[in-house]
């Protein structure tokens, strides 16, 4: 019984202390807050190296999983803001910023949530087409260390609570895993599977 009740304590205090780090926030900071946008830029921009490293043959169908990746996560980082209407840390503050549209978006991250699409697609991509790559893993490691650094920023910035950053990572990793693993499944690997056709025509043929 001691057991049990030592147990449901710990599981207790343990909700406790995850509540309180899911609102972590810090005061506005405009400067980390300039530097996270910087991160962000970065971030998606890193993963265009690969152009460097992989077969030209690959490039349109590469650009096409990453372009579909991104507006989908840039889709869901946008429906879910107007979904979920939580304060930013800094709503109240006399040192915030001046614009105030964006005072009830705080929920998720939407810095931490296109980041971290870009970081798992580069990982995906790298994993499931370039595994013996060296300079592939270099990449995806720049990718995963300037999301991190994006997600960081975002809380020390003032800007999300901890829960906002943590929610919009794991929602943008999942859509960055799903980007190029669909892909990979459809149009690589399946000489049946329908194939993408871009230029003069658009469309989609089926082979049977």
């Amino acid at each position: 019984m001691l057991k049990k009740r030592t147990f449901i304590l710990c599981c207790l205090v343990l909700l406790l202390a995850l509540a309180n780090l899911y609102s972590l926030s810090f005061p506005y900071d405009k400067d980390l807050s300039t530097v996270s946008d910087v991160t962000l830029g970065l971030t998606l921009v890193i993963p265009g190296v690969s152009g460097l490293i992989v077969p030209s043959s690959d490039y349109e169908l590469i650009a096409t999983t990453y372009i579909g990746t991104m507006s989908t996560a840039f889709t869901a980082r946008t429906v879910l803001k107007q979904l979920v209407h939580r304060a930013r840390p800094y709503v109240g503050e006399s040192d915030r910023p001046s614009d105030t549209s964006e005072d009830y978006e705080s929920f998720p991250s939407g810095h931490a949530l296109i980041a971290f699409s870009a970081a798992a697609y580069t990982q995906t991509l790298q994993a499931l087409w370039y595994p013996d790559s060296a300079a592939m893993k270099a990449v995806s490691y720049a990718t995963w260390g300037l999301a991190a650094t994006t997600a960081a920023l975002r809380v020390f910035s003032g800007n999300h609570h901890l829960g906002d950053v943590l929610a919009g990572a794991a929602i943008g990793s999942a859509i960055g895993f799903l980007g190029p693993y669909l892909t990979n499944r459809l149009l690589r690997h399946d000489e049946h599977a329908p194939q993408i056709l871009i230029g003069p025509t658009v469309g989609m043929q089926v082979s049977l």
